[in-house]
Protein backbone atom coordinates (compact mmCIF):
# COMPACT_ATOMS: atom_id res chain seq x y z
CA UNK A 1 0.00 0.00 0.00
CA UNK A 2 2.60 2.41 0.58
CA UNK A 3 4.37 1.72 -2.82
CA UNK A 4 0.86 2.20 -4.79
CA UNK A 5 0.52 5.55 -2.49
CA UNK A 6 4.01 6.49 -3.62
CA UNK A 7 3.88 6.15 -7.20
CA UNK A 8 0.03 7.40 -7.13
CA UNK A 9 1.60 11.20 -5.33
CA UNK A 10 4.20 11.30 -8.10
CA UNK A 11 1.99 10.65 -11.10
CA UNK A 12 -0.27 13.78 -9.12
CA UNK A 13 2.56 15.98 -8.91
CA UNK A 14 3.57 15.61 -12.38
CA UNK A 15 0.01 15.85 -13.76
CA UNK A 16 -0.33 19.41 -11.75
CA UNK A 17 2.56 20.66 -12.54
CA UNK A 18 1.86 20.04 -16.68
CA UNK A 19 -1.30 21.31 -15.78
CA UNK A 20 -0.51 24.54 -13.84
CA UNK A 21 2.17 25.44 -17.00
CA UNK A 22 -0.35 25.21 -19.93
CA UNK A 23 -2.65 27.29 -17.62
CA UNK A 24 -0.43 29.85 -16.63
CA UNK A 25 0.98 30.25 -21.01
CA UNK A 26 -2.65 30.41 -21.81
CA UNK A 27 -3.49 32.93 -19.08
CA UNK A 28 -0.15 34.87 -19.93
CA UNK A 29 -0.78 34.97 -23.54
CA UNK A 30 -4.55 35.98 -23.45
CA UNK A 31 -5.67 38.98 -25.88
CA UNK A 32 -5.58 42.63 -24.69
CA UNK A 33 -9.09 43.60 -24.32
CA UNK A 34 -8.75 47.13 -26.01
CA UNK A 35 -7.22 48.74 -28.52
CA UNK A 36 -4.58 50.86 -26.54
CA UNK A 37 -3.53 47.90 -25.02
CA UNK A 38 -3.46 46.01 -28.62
CA UNK A 39 -1.09 48.64 -29.86
CA UNK A 40 1.12 48.75 -26.67
CA UNK A 41 1.82 45.10 -26.93
CA UNK A 42 2.37 45.42 -30.56
CA UNK A 43 4.70 48.53 -30.46
CA UNK A 44 6.68 46.05 -27.64
CA UNK A 45 6.76 43.14 -30.14
CA UNK A 46 8.78 45.43 -33.03
CA UNK A 47 12.22 47.04 -33.03
CA UNK A 48 12.70 50.81 -33.57
CA UNK A 49 14.27 50.80 -36.98
CA UNK A 50 16.02 53.52 -36.36
CA UNK A 51 17.24 53.37 -32.60
CA UNK A 52 19.36 50.68 -30.95
CA UNK A 53 17.93 48.24 -28.71
CA UNK A 54 14.71 49.96 -28.18
CA UNK A 55 11.43 48.96 -29.46
CA UNK A 56 8.69 51.01 -30.83
CA UNK A 57 6.52 51.37 -27.70
CA UNK A 58 10.14 52.44 -26.23
CA UNK A 59 11.38 54.85 -28.97
CA UNK A 60 10.25 59.09 -29.16
CA UNK A 61 11.89 59.24 -32.31
CA UNK A 62 9.71 60.67 -35.18
CA UNK A 63 9.98 57.37 -37.40
CA UNK A 64 8.45 55.48 -33.75
CA UNK A 65 5.73 57.72 -33.32
CA UNK A 66 4.88 57.66 -36.96
CA UNK A 67 4.93 53.63 -37.25
CA UNK A 68 2.47 53.54 -33.39
CA UNK A 69 0.17 55.70 -35.15
CA UNK A 70 -0.12 53.38 -37.91
CA UNK A 71 -0.45 50.73 -35.88
CA UNK A 72 -3.77 52.70 -33.83
CA UNK A 73 -4.95 53.18 -37.15
CA UNK A 74 -4.83 49.51 -38.41
CA UNK A 75 -6.07 48.70 -35.19
CA UNK A 76 -9.22 50.68 -34.75
CA UNK A 77 -9.85 49.78 -38.60
CA UNK A 78 -10.48 46.03 -37.73
CA UNK A 79 -6.87 44.66 -38.90
CA UNK A 80 -5.81 41.71 -36.86
CA UNK A 81 -2.37 41.46 -35.37
CA UNK A 82 -0.87 39.00 -38.07
CA UNK A 83 -1.83 41.54 -40.63
CA UNK A 84 -0.40 44.33 -39.03
CA UNK A 85 2.66 42.30 -38.58
CA UNK A 86 2.48 41.11 -42.16
CA UNK A 87 2.37 44.92 -43.22
CA UNK A 88 5.54 45.76 -41.18
CA UNK A 89 7.47 43.08 -42.24
CA UNK A 90 6.75 43.92 -45.60
CA UNK A 91 7.64 47.66 -45.16
CA UNK A 92 10.86 47.37 -42.84
CA UNK A 93 11.98 43.74 -43.54
CA UNK A 94 11.37 40.75 -40.97
CA UNK A 95 14.43 41.93 -38.61
CA UNK A 96 11.91 44.12 -36.99
CA UNK A 97 9.72 41.78 -35.69
CA UNK A 98 10.89 40.84 -32.19
CA UNK A 99 9.30 36.99 -32.65
CA UNK A 100 10.65 35.13 -35.22
CA UNK A 101 8.36 33.75 -37.89
CA UNK A 102 8.57 29.91 -37.64
CA UNK A 103 10.23 29.48 -41.39
CA UNK A 104 13.87 28.52 -42.20
CA UNK A 105 16.23 28.24 -39.48
CA UNK A 106 14.40 30.42 -37.12
CA UNK A 107 11.78 27.67 -36.87
CA UNK A 108 13.89 26.17 -34.33
CA UNK A 109 13.28 28.40 -31.37
CA UNK A 110 9.71 27.40 -31.59
CA UNK A 111 10.56 23.71 -31.90
CA UNK A 112 13.21 23.64 -29.19
CA UNK A 113 10.86 24.20 -26.83
CA UNK A 114 8.24 21.19 -27.36
CA UNK A 115 11.09 19.32 -27.92
CA UNK A 116 12.70 19.89 -25.03
CA UNK A 117 8.97 19.36 -22.86
CA UNK A 118 8.42 15.72 -24.72
CA UNK A 119 12.08 14.62 -23.73
CA UNK A 120 11.46 15.68 -20.00
CA UNK A 121 8.03 13.97 -20.06
CA UNK A 122 9.26 11.21 -22.19
CA UNK A 123 12.16 10.83 -19.53
CA UNK A 124 9.89 10.93 -16.47
CA UNK A 125 7.52 7.86 -17.85
CA UNK A 126 10.44 5.89 -18.73
CA UNK A 127 12.13 6.54 -14.96
CA UNK A 128 8.81 6.06 -13.49
CA UNK A 129 7.85 2.87 -15.28
CA UNK A 130 11.67 1.71 -14.49
CA UNK A 131 10.62 1.96 -10.95
CA UNK A 132 7.38 0.29 -10.98
CA UNK A 133 9.70 -2.61 -13.08
CA UNK A 134 11.98 -3.01 -10.29
CA UNK A 135 10.02 -2.83 -6.82
CA UNK A 136 11.52 -5.97 -5.34
CA UNK A 137 15.13 -4.87 -5.51
CA UNK A 138 13.32 -1.47 -4.69
CA UNK A 139 11.80 -3.28 -0.79
CA UNK A 140 14.93 -5.04 -0.11
CA UNK A 141 16.94 -1.68 -0.48
CA UNK A 142 14.52 0.13 1.07
CA UNK A 143 14.64 -2.08 4.08
CA UNK A 144 18.12 -1.36 4.66
CA UNK A 145 18.30 2.11 3.31
CA UNK A 146 15.24 3.86 3.33
CA UNK A 147 16.08 7.88 3.56
CA UNK A 148 18.61 6.70 0.86
CA UNK A 149 16.42 5.46 -1.57
CA UNK A 150 13.56 8.19 -1.33
CA UNK A 151 16.16 10.63 -1.69
CA UNK A 152 17.30 8.92 -4.88
CA UNK A 153 13.78 8.65 -6.30
CA UNK A 154 12.98 12.36 -5.65
CA UNK A 155 16.71 13.75 -6.77
CA UNK A 156 15.65 12.48 -10.24
CA UNK A 157 12.27 13.96 -10.42
CA UNK A 158 13.72 17.19 -8.96
CA UNK A 159 16.83 17.19 -11.53
CA UNK A 160 14.32 16.69 -14.98
CA UNK A 161 11.81 19.16 -13.52
CA UNK A 162 14.77 21.35 -13.57
CA UNK A 163 16.38 20.64 -16.28
CA UNK A 164 13.20 21.15 -18.12
CA UNK A 165 12.09 24.33 -16.79
CA UNK A 166 15.63 25.87 -16.81
CA UNK A 167 15.92 24.50 -20.63
CA UNK A 168 12.16 26.21 -21.02
CA UNK A 169 12.91 29.76 -19.82
CA UNK A 170 16.46 30.37 -21.57
CA UNK A 171 14.78 29.52 -24.84
CA UNK A 172 11.90 31.95 -24.10
CA UNK A 173 14.16 34.43 -22.99
CA UNK A 174 16.59 34.35 -26.17
CA UNK A 175 13.53 33.69 -28.47
CA UNK A 176 11.84 36.83 -29.17
CA UNK A 177 14.89 38.58 -29.60
CA UNK A 178 16.44 36.44 -32.46
CA UNK A 179 16.25 36.39 -36.06
CA UNK A 180 16.86 35.15 -39.33
CA UNK A 181 19.72 37.10 -40.01
CA UNK A 182 21.38 36.52 -36.53
CA UNK A 183 24.58 33.96 -35.13
CA UNK A 184 23.30 30.14 -34.70
CA UNK A 185 25.63 30.36 -31.88
CA UNK A 186 23.29 32.72 -29.75
CA UNK A 187 25.68 35.93 -30.07
CA UNK A 188 22.82 38.13 -30.93
CA UNK A 189 25.17 41.30 -30.17
CA UNK A 190 27.32 41.00 -32.98
CA UNK A 191 24.45 40.17 -35.54
CA UNK A 192 25.13 41.72 -38.82
CA UNK A 193 21.31 43.76 -37.83
CA UNK A 194 22.12 44.47 -34.53
CA UNK A 195 25.72 46.34 -36.24
CA UNK A 196 23.24 47.92 -38.72
CA UNK A 197 21.31 49.32 -36.20
CA UNK A 198 24.06 50.62 -34.07
CA UNK A 199 25.17 52.34 -37.32
CA UNK A 200 22.37 53.97 -37.53
CA UNK A 201 22.80 56.10 -34.49
CA UNK A 202 26.34 56.42 -34.52
CA UNK A 203 28.73 58.90 -35.64
CA UNK A 204 29.93 58.81 -39.04
CA UNK A 205 33.85 57.92 -38.11
CA UNK A 206 32.24 55.14 -36.08
CA UNK A 207 29.39 54.24 -38.59
CA UNK A 208 31.99 53.59 -41.04
CA UNK A 209 33.39 50.92 -38.67
CA UNK A 210 30.86 49.08 -38.29
CA UNK A 211 29.33 49.25 -42.09
CA UNK A 212 32.97 47.46 -42.95
CA UNK A 213 32.59 44.94 -39.80
CA UNK A 214 29.19 43.92 -41.23
CA UNK A 215 30.63 43.93 -44.33
CA UNK A 216 33.11 41.75 -43.28
CA UNK A 217 31.03 39.20 -42.09
CA UNK A 218 28.37 39.61 -45.03
CA UNK A 219 30.17 41.07 -47.77
CA UNK A 220 26.95 41.32 -50.15
CA UNK A 221 25.30 43.14 -47.69
CA UNK A 222 23.39 45.74 -49.33
CA UNK A 223 21.99 47.91 -46.64
CA UNK A 224 25.68 48.20 -45.29
CA UNK A 225 27.19 48.96 -48.84
CA UNK A 226 24.58 51.57 -49.61
CA UNK A 227 24.98 53.47 -46.43
CA UNK A 228 29.01 53.14 -46.07
CA UNK A 229 28.35 54.57 -49.47
CA UNK A 230 26.58 57.09 -48.94
CA UNK A 231 28.76 57.96 -45.91
CA UNK A 232 31.99 58.22 -48.09
CA UNK A 233 29.83 60.73 -50.51
CA UNK A 234 29.01 62.85 -47.81
CA UNK A 235 33.11 63.01 -46.25
CA UNK A 236 33.56 63.91 -49.96
CA UNK A 237 34.60 60.71 -51.57
CA UNK A 238 32.45 60.69 -54.47
CA UNK A 239 33.95 57.71 -56.47
CA UNK A 240 34.13 55.49 -53.33
CA UNK A 241 30.93 55.85 -52.97
CA UNK A 242 29.21 55.47 -55.77
CA UNK A 243 31.20 52.35 -56.22
CA UNK A 244 29.29 51.17 -53.25
CA UNK A 245 26.20 52.14 -54.05
CA UNK A 246 26.34 50.58 -56.94
CA UNK A 247 27.70 47.69 -55.64
CA UNK A 248 24.40 47.67 -53.38
CA UNK A 249 21.73 48.06 -56.44
CA UNK A 250 23.77 45.22 -58.10
CA UNK A 251 23.16 42.84 -54.72
CA UNK A 252 19.46 43.93 -54.32
CA UNK A 253 18.15 45.99 -57.06
CA UNK A 254 14.72 46.33 -54.76
CA UNK A 255 16.54 48.11 -52.42
CA UNK A 256 14.92 51.47 -52.27
CA UNK A 257 17.56 53.28 -50.00
CA UNK A 258 20.79 52.59 -52.39
CA UNK A 259 18.41 53.98 -55.57
CA UNK A 260 17.54 57.24 -53.42
CA UNK A 261 21.31 57.65 -52.51
CA UNK A 262 22.37 57.44 -55.78
CA UNK A 263 19.54 59.50 -57.50
CA UNK A 264 20.72 62.61 -55.09
CA UNK A 265 24.67 62.15 -55.94
CA UNK A 266 23.83 61.80 -59.74
CA UNK A 267 21.75 65.20 -59.55
CA UNK A 268 24.33 66.65 -57.34
CA UNK A 269 26.79 66.04 -59.57
CA UNK A 270 24.67 67.39 -62.80
CA UNK A 271 23.30 64.09 -64.33
CA UNK A 272 20.05 64.85 -64.50
CA UNK A 273 18.66 61.90 -66.85
CA UNK A 274 19.98 59.59 -64.08
CA UNK A 275 18.89 60.89 -61.31
CA UNK A 276 15.32 60.46 -62.52
CA UNK A 277 15.75 56.82 -63.57
CA UNK A 278 16.80 56.36 -60.29
CA UNK A 279 13.69 58.29 -58.66
CA UNK A 280 11.01 56.40 -60.88
CA UNK A 281 12.07 53.24 -59.84
CA UNK A 282 12.12 54.27 -56.37
CA UNK A 283 8.66 54.66 -56.65
CA UNK A 284 7.90 51.46 -57.77
CA UNK A 285 9.65 50.31 -54.92
CA UNK A 286 8.62 49.96 -51.03
CA UNK A 287 10.41 52.18 -49.49
CA UNK A 288 10.80 53.14 -45.82
CA UNK A 289 9.43 55.85 -44.55
CA UNK A 290 12.52 57.49 -43.73
CA UNK A 291 13.49 57.91 -47.43
CA UNK A 292 9.59 59.41 -48.33
CA UNK A 293 10.56 61.77 -45.58
CA UNK A 294 14.29 62.71 -46.89
CA UNK A 295 12.83 62.91 -50.53
CA UNK A 296 9.45 64.62 -49.49
CA UNK A 297 11.37 67.28 -46.71
CA UNK A 298 14.61 68.33 -49.29
CA UNK A 299 11.67 68.93 -52.55
CA UNK A 300 14.28 66.54 -54.45
CA UNK A 301 11.60 65.40 -56.98
CA UNK A 302 10.64 69.11 -57.48
CA UNK A 303 14.07 70.57 -57.60
CA UNK A 304 14.67 67.06 -60.59
CA UNK A 305 11.73 68.35 -62.14
CA UNK A 306 12.34 71.78 -62.59
CA UNK A 307 15.93 70.84 -64.02
CA UNK A 308 14.28 68.67 -66.87
CA UNK A 309 12.36 71.19 -67.88
CA UNK A 310 14.73 73.91 -67.93
CA UNK A 311 16.23 71.48 -70.26
CA UNK A 312 13.28 71.13 -72.53
CA UNK A 313 12.34 67.64 -71.30
CA UNK A 314 8.96 69.15 -69.62
CA UNK A 315 7.20 66.06 -70.46
CA UNK A 316 9.39 63.63 -68.38
CA UNK A 317 9.48 66.10 -65.93
CA UNK A 318 5.78 65.95 -65.46
CA UNK A 319 5.94 62.34 -65.32
CA UNK A 320 7.89 62.40 -62.63
CA UNK A 321 6.08 64.49 -60.33
CA UNK A 322 2.59 62.32 -61.05
CA UNK A 323 4.52 59.27 -60.69
CA UNK A 324 5.03 61.45 -57.22
CA UNK A 325 1.29 62.25 -56.74
CA UNK A 326 0.25 58.16 -57.44
CA UNK A 327 2.27 57.19 -54.55
CA UNK A 328 1.44 60.11 -52.01
CA UNK A 329 -1.97 61.92 -53.26
CA UNK A 330 -2.28 64.51 -50.57
CA UNK A 331 0.99 65.41 -51.68
CA UNK A 332 -0.25 69.33 -52.29
CA UNK A 333 3.53 70.68 -52.97
CA UNK A 334 3.81 68.08 -56.29
CA UNK A 335 0.64 69.48 -57.57
CA UNK A 336 1.75 72.93 -56.73
CA UNK A 337 4.72 72.62 -58.78
CA UNK A 338 3.02 70.62 -61.93
CA UNK A 339 0.85 73.84 -61.53
CA UNK A 340 4.10 76.04 -61.98
CA UNK A 341 5.66 74.06 -64.73
CA UNK A 342 3.08 73.89 -67.03
CA UNK A 343 2.38 77.86 -66.34
CA UNK A 344 5.61 78.76 -66.89
CA UNK A 345 6.07 76.63 -70.14
CA UNK A 346 4.76 79.88 -72.70
CA UNK A 347 2.01 77.58 -73.87
CA UNK A 348 -1.26 79.42 -73.36
CA UNK A 349 -3.13 75.61 -73.36
CA UNK A 350 -0.78 74.09 -70.62
CA UNK A 351 -1.32 77.68 -68.55
CA UNK A 352 -5.05 76.92 -68.28
CA UNK A 353 -4.13 73.95 -66.93
CA UNK A 354 -1.74 74.96 -64.39
CA UNK A 355 -5.00 76.53 -62.39
CA UNK A 356 -6.25 73.40 -62.50
CA UNK A 357 -3.24 71.46 -60.70
CA UNK A 358 -3.14 74.69 -58.43
CA UNK A 359 -6.69 74.50 -56.93
CA UNK A 360 -5.77 70.64 -56.15
CA UNK A 361 -2.87 71.61 -54.05
CA UNK A 362 -4.93 74.42 -52.50
CA UNK A 363 -7.62 72.02 -52.13
CA UNK A 364 -5.46 69.22 -50.31
CA UNK A 365 -3.78 72.39 -48.10
CA UNK A 366 -4.99 75.51 -48.00
CA UNK A 367 -1.80 76.45 -46.59
CA UNK A 368 0.53 75.76 -48.92
CA UNK A 369 3.31 78.63 -49.21
CA UNK A 370 4.26 77.48 -53.16
CA UNK A 371 0.37 76.71 -54.23
CA UNK A 372 -0.15 80.37 -53.08
CA UNK A 373 3.01 82.22 -54.50
CA UNK A 374 2.43 80.04 -57.57
CA UNK A 375 -1.65 80.96 -57.73
CA UNK A 376 -0.62 84.96 -57.29
CA UNK A 377 1.91 85.15 -59.89
CA UNK A 378 -0.39 83.09 -62.48
CA UNK A 379 -3.20 85.27 -61.55
CA UNK A 380 -1.27 88.35 -62.12
CA UNK A 381 1.20 87.75 -64.62
CA UNK A 382 -0.23 85.53 -67.07
CA UNK A 383 -4.23 86.28 -66.99
CA UNK A 384 -4.00 89.52 -65.57
CA UNK A 385 -6.20 89.64 -62.64
CA UNK A 386 -5.16 91.69 -60.42
CA UNK A 387 -7.97 91.39 -58.04
CA UNK A 388 -7.50 87.68 -57.44
CA UNK A 389 -3.65 87.98 -57.11
CA UNK A 390 -4.25 90.32 -54.94
CA UNK A 391 -5.81 88.18 -52.32
CA UNK A 392 -3.10 85.44 -52.89
CA UNK A 393 -0.38 88.05 -52.11
CA UNK A 394 -2.26 88.96 -49.04
CA UNK A 395 -2.95 85.68 -47.99
CA UNK A 396 1.10 84.60 -48.67
CA UNK A 397 1.42 87.37 -46.30
CA UNK A 398 -0.11 86.13 -43.65
CA UNK A 399 1.63 83.28 -43.61
CA UNK A 400 4.54 82.34 -40.46
CA UNK A 401 7.55 81.88 -41.74
CA UNK A 402 7.05 81.13 -45.88
CA UNK A 403 9.94 80.05 -48.25
CA UNK A 404 12.95 82.45 -48.70
CA UNK A 405 12.71 81.53 -52.49
CA UNK A 406 8.87 82.68 -52.80
CA UNK A 407 9.54 85.70 -50.87
CA UNK A 408 11.92 86.65 -53.41
CA UNK A 409 9.86 85.24 -56.56
CA UNK A 410 7.17 87.28 -55.32
CA UNK A 411 9.36 90.39 -55.33
CA UNK A 412 10.46 90.06 -58.14
CA UNK A 413 7.32 89.92 -59.95
CA UNK A 414 6.46 92.96 -58.41
CA UNK A 415 3.76 91.70 -55.64
CA UNK A 416 5.42 92.14 -52.70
Amino acid sequence: MKTFKTHHLIWVLFLSVAVLSLTFSVVSESPPLTNSERVSDLAADFACPVCAGQSLAESDVPVAKTIRATISTMVDGGSSDEGIRNFLVSKFGEDIDYNPNGDGLTGLVWVIPVTAGIAALFGTVLILFSWMGKEKNVNKSREKFPFLVNSSKWMWISLVCVVAIGSGLLVAKTAGSRNSGDAISGEIRMSPRTLLIEASVAPREEAMEIYNQVLELQPSNAEALAYRGWMLWLGGESENSLSDIESSIVFDPAYPDARAFRSIINFREGKILEASEDLLLLDSLNSSPIIGDLIASSRFRESISSELARNGDLLLALELLDSGTENDPTNSSLYAHRGWLLAISGDPQLAELSLISLGISLDINPQDPYAIAYKAVVEAKIFEKMDSSEKYVEQFKALFNPPSELVELLRLEGLL
